[in-house]
């Protein structure tokens, strides 16, 4: 080999080394990234339970219907984000929190048309605090596989809220009776306590209004 062809491979190689290195594919997700990765997927397991007890337990179509969704199209996110967190190294949760697990145990000890107002009312809340924390993500996240899947995300838990919503008698994209901008430490209390208690009493009383108009 003549010494020009090989200093040429060795400016190339050297050139391929910068790149590689300086490649944002190889930089570590930001603290942002991987906060947001957790709760995501925190969420999805959580309405994949809901969704699967909205099955189970649901008194009327509407409410049966929508837990179907729910499982389908947060198991699809899911695969989406665990293979992503599995490519990138985040590590994710095994389990929803413990104040997702006892906003469920919460609704699940209801039964009949108060189960139906309960869970109506705590997917409400929860498809608001996730699509706030997908918001921030978009906004301060730093690695661009995990802002495309906030991206992704958004306009499907968009549309579950939206038909929520229409499920509860409210207007798709507004905020319901008695519920104000939350942040996501605010969730376990508002799922947990008052706030759901107060929208499922006002979701009940809404849906013996429509029956009795039907």
């Amino acid at each position: 080999m003549s010494l020009v062809p090989r200093a040429v491979f060795g400016a190339i190689s050297i050139l391929a080394a910068v790149l590689l290195v300086a490649s944002p594919a190889s930089a570590e997700p930001s603290e942002q990234d991987a906060t947001w990765m957790a709760a995501a997927h925190q969420s999805n397991l959580a309405e994949i339970a809901a969704g699967n007890a909205a099955r189970e337990h649901g008194t009327t179509e509407a409410v049966q219907n929508m837990g179907f969704v729910l499982v389908e199209e947060h198991q699809t996110l899911d695969a989406e984000l665990t293979a992503a967190a599995e490519q990138l190294g985040v590590e994710l949760p095994a389990a929803p929190s413990a104040e997702q697990q006892a906003a469920l145990k919460a609704v699940m000890a209801k039964k009949g048309e108060a189960f139906d107002a309960a869970w109506i009312a705590s997917q409400i809340e929860g498809h608001r605090m996730t699509l706030a924390a997908g918001r921030e993500e978009i906004a301060s996240g730093s690695d661009p596989t995990v802002i495309a899947l906030a991206e992704e995300a958004g306009p499907i838990v968009q549309s579950h809220l939206d038909s929520l919503l229409e499920m509860s008698g409210g207007t798709p994209g507004a905020v319901p009776s008695g519920l104000g901008a939350a942040g996501p430490d605010a969730l376990g209390v508002a799922l947990v306590g008052g706030g759901v208690v107060a929208l499922a009493a006002s979701l009940m009383l809404q849906m013996r209004r429509a029956r009795a108009r039907a």
